[in-house]
Parts: C-alpha cells; sequence; structure tokens
C-alpha cells in the first residue's frame, strides 16, 4: 500500500512531499508520444463543442458492458423541472445551453431501468490538469438517476481505473465529488478531467492520491442534465447512482460488494454530506464504507446572510453565491422565480452559462446584496423561500447516516460559516450516527480546503483497511460503537 501521507493540520504548512510526486505514478506517453501540450479539439464525429470537448477515443451508444438490463416503456411524463422524459432543459428557469455533444442527450422515451444501469459508455482520455495525459484506462458513462422530484434523469460519470490495483484489501471505488459550483454545462467535470480548457473546477491533488492507493475513481456530474448547482438531492441521488453504476460497467471489475467512499469538498460536499443523509432511504444496499465531507454548505439561509453581512466574502464570492441560488432554483423553481425583479432576471440569464460564478462570455459578474435582484427588501422569511429551504437545508428531518462520516471545516471559513456544520453534527451525532468531526483552527475556505484533501484520503484509507479510523486527534466523535 501508499505510504500513509503526513498529518498536516496546519493549513500554512506545505503540501506532502508525496502529493507533488504521485503525477510520476500516472504520467505516460499518449499517443503522439508526449506527456503534455494542448490537445487537437475533438473532431465532430465525436459531437464535440471546441477547446472544451473531451478528447474521445471509442463511442457506444449502448448500454454498458455489464448491464443486463434493456430498455423498457416510457416513463410518465415529467413535471416541467424534469429532463427525464425527454422535454430537455429549455423547461428550466434560465436554463442553461444544453452540451452539444450528443452523449449528453436525456433518452427519448426514457426506458424504465432501475437507478445505475449504464445507457452508453465511451473511452476517453484522463487529463485533469488540461494538457496533462495519463495513462489511466478512463470511461465516461451515462446511467439512470433521480432528479429532486424522483423523475428519472440519465446522468454522467467519468470513471478511472488506478495503475496498480490497491494491495491487501478488497479493491476500492471513491466517488470523487469535486466542486463543479457552475451554471453552464460545459462547466462540468466530465470535460474538466478529459482535457477541457474551459474550467478546471476544484482539481486537486487528492484524486492522484487515491489513484495511487489503487483506488478506482468516480467522478459525478453531480448538477445533472441542467446543471443545478446547489441542489443536493439531486447531487446526492447522482453520487449514489454514480457508485452504482460503476460497479457494473465491467471494464472496472468490481460488483455490488465493492467498498464505496465518498469525497467531496465544499461544492463537492452537496453529494458527500446528502449521499450521507440520504443513502439510507435511496441506496441502501451500496457498501458505502466512509465519507468524507468537507467545507459543507449546510444551510443556504445562513450562506446568503454571511455573504450580505460580510464585506470580505461578498467581495469575492457574491456572484457564485448568486449562482448556486439559480442553480438551487433549476431544482425548486418556486425559490426565486416569483420573485425577482428586472435586475434579477437580467443576472439569472447572465449567469445562466457561466463558471464558477461568471457570466457567459464574461461580461460583468453581479454584485451588491441578494435583495437588490428581488422584489422583497428581506426574501429570506417568503413562505415560498422557507418552503424550499426546509427542503434543502442539512440536517433533513428524519434522516441522518448509516456510514461513518468523517465532516471537516475550518472555523475561520469566511464564505461558508462553520455554524451550519456543527448543527448537521449535532443532530447527526443525537440520531445515533457514527461522526468524527475537525474543526480547523486557521485557513480560510479555498486554503483549508487544499491542506485537508490528505485528511480526507487518510480517513478513506483508514476506513478501507478496516483499521482504527484516522481522523485528526482533535476531532470529536459520537456513537462510534453504534452503527
Amino acid at each position: 500500500m501508499f505510504p500513509k501521507l503526513r498529518n498536516d493540520f496546519h493549513p500554512s504548512a506545505p503540501r506532502s512531499v508525496a502529493q507533488f510526486a504521485l503525477g510520476a505514478l500516472v504520467l505516460c506517453s499518449c499517443a503522439s508520444g508526449t506527456t503534455s501540450g494542448a490537445f487537437p479539439k475533438a473532431g465532430t464525429g465525436s459531437g464535440g463543442s471546441g477547446s472544451n470537448a473531451s478528447p474521445i477515443a471509442t463511442t457506444s451508444s449502448t448500454p454498458g458492458p455489464a448491464t443486463s438490463a434493456t430498455p423498457g416503456t416510457a416513463t410518465s411524463a415529467p413535471t416541467p423541472l424534469s429532463t427525464g422524459g425527454g422535454t430537455g432543459v429549455a423547461t428550466v428557469p434560465f436554463a442553461p445551453t444544453p452540451d452539444t455533444d450528443p452523449f449528453y442527450a436525456q433518452p427519448i422515451p426514457f426506458p424504465n431501468v432501475p437507478n445505475g444501469t449504464i445507457l452508453a459508455s465511451r473511452s476517453v482520455i484522463y487529463a485533469p490538469y488540461q494538457d496533462i495525459a495519463m495513462s489511466n484506462k478512463t470511461w465516461q458513462i451515462k446511467f439512470v438517476s433521480r432528479d429532486t422530484n424522483m423523475q428519472r434523469i440519465a446522468a454522467i460519470a467519468t470513471v478511472v481505473e488506478p495503475t496498480t490495483p490497491a494491495t491487501g484489501i478488497a479493491e476500492p471505488l471513491v466517488v470523487f465529488a469535486y466542486a463543479e459550483d457552475s451554471l453552464g454545462s460545459e462547466c462540468a467535470p466530465s470535460h474538466s478531467v478529459t482535457g477541457s480548457q474551459l474550467y478546471t473546477g476544484e482539481q486537486d491533488y487528492a484524486a492522484l492520491n487515491a489513484l495511487a492507493l489503487g483506488y478506482t475513481l468516480v467522478y459525478p456530474d453531480s448538477e445533472g442534465p441542467y446543471t443545478a448547482y446547489a441542489s443536493g438531492v439531486l447531487a446526492g441521488h447522482i453520487g449514489l447512482d454514480s457508485a452504482i453504476a460503476a460497479e457494473q460497467f465491467s471494464p472496472l471489475g468490481l460488483n455490488s460488494k465493492t467498498p464505496v467512499g465518498i469525497y467531496g469538498y465544499s461544492g463537492g460536499a452537496f453529494v458527500s454530506a446528502w449521499a450521507a443523509t440520504l443513502e439510507q432511504t435511496y441506496a441502501p444496499n451500496l457498501n458505502v464504507v466512509g465519507i468524507a465531507s468537507g467545507g459543507t454548505p449546510a444551510n443556504p439561509a445562513q450562506i446568503v446572510q454571511n455573504i450580505d453581512s460580510n464585506a470580505v466574502a461578498n467581495k469575492i464570492a457574491f456572484s457564485l453565491i448568486l449562482s448556486a441560488t439559480f442553480g438551487l432554483n433549476r431544482s425548486y423553481p418556486t425559490l426565486l422565480t416569483p420573485i425577482l425583479n428586472a435586475a434579477g432576471v437580467a443576472a439569472g440569464a447572465a449567469l445562466a452559462n457561466g463558471c464558477g460564478g461568471a457570466t457567459t462570455g464574461g461580461a460583468t459578474t453581479p454584485s451588491g446584496q441578494f435583495y437588490d435582484y428581488t422584489t422583497s427588501a428581506n426574501p429570506l422569511p417568503l413562505p415560498n423561500v422557507q418552503a424550499v429551504l426546509n427542503q434543502t437545508t442539512l440536517p433533513l428531518a428524519g434522516q441522518s447516516p448509516i456510514t461513518n462520516v468523517f465532516v471537516y471545516h475550518s472555523a475561520v471559513d469566511e464564505l461558508i460559516p462553520v455554524a451550519g456544520a456543527q448543527t448537521m453534527v449535532n443532530a447527526w451525532c443525537a440520531a445515533g450516527s457514527q461522526v468524527e468531526f475537525y474543526i480547523g483552527a486557521n485557513g480560510e475556505h479555498v486554503t483549508f480546503g487544499d491542506t485537508s484533501g490528505p485528511l480526507a484520503i487518510e480517513y478513506l484509507e483508514s476506513r478501507f483497511a478496516g483499521t482504527p479510523t484516522l481522523v485528526p486527534p482533535s476531532s470529536t466523535t459520537c456513537n462510534q460503537g453504534g452503527i
């Protein structure tokens, strides 16, 4: 097994030497005979869209190799929010431009098959750092999942084999959910990890650590076909179903007993925290052994209030958090649509295809305060807003993790207040869940996310090995003898 990484608890400490060395384990010569250099644009035959299209090796439009399911009858007519019946994202408020690659299209009619069923697959190049191709065998899979209305949707994930399988333990699978944090369809991880020059998302060395340890990775496009940024239920569904689909994809050699770990920080924690919440009712047979959730955006109202009141956070992240509310509005149109003023409508249109809080085409991003964009001077208490917040704030009433969860957060996080994570952890502990909670004393949101990646991977390594759970010594724990 790869040597354990150092516990670097101080956020100003440099990355572990191991983190910088891991690239050597996966770099290789590409078809051109080099290890770097910009990829050529994908050809029109692959349905790509310029420099941000994935470099495709082969394509299949038939169900994936390990699925015995065949297309069945069409599902019932979807709600206006749903894309599952082929209505397309145009029915979603301030919809993104649909991806031009036909691989991403929703099937019409939609087959009546179980969650996780593979609908299509294709081989791709793994290049998470834009122009550096890696040797790992990599595929994209299209599979069945569910939106917030429990309507079937086709979701996308990228699966990556390790160069050397893990030794001494059953080969694990890690759902690696990094922060897409975007409203544009071309900002998805399936583009970012296959050479896109458009947007790199939250790429860090934690993924390379996981591959070096011999773990198979699955990167879900967790915002779904209508790019619903900050939609936790949707992200949780897609994250769990991406693991089920990866287990069914025969080239990976996994199965339903494969131990699964889930990793997500910040925007990626919409996957990890909501998968932890929903696993018992949505995917109880999935063998999840550990979930690492950092910088968890548990309480949307607190985040909005913080951005409006914290001048530093407002300056650096207002447009990003406003994008998140428009993303949530794509899943819950009653959140914003009824209360937007003219400035709000214009902002929604401007942000609709942007990456990371940017506007479409790079125009000036929205700024100010949230009430500048609504017809109410204080929109949070409005009944329509509260109704959505009740469905999108963690903890969720009556649902708590059945798997051990490592929650980690900076005490001085300027974007996502630690109070939301603390409330979530308290409720999960009271419900009997096994939780490890680490509050870092230093580090703003981005720095803490960068330095805490090794902690999350060490935690997952201990969960896969069945050894005592490895978390920072100052962590608080609850119910360790229970679940």
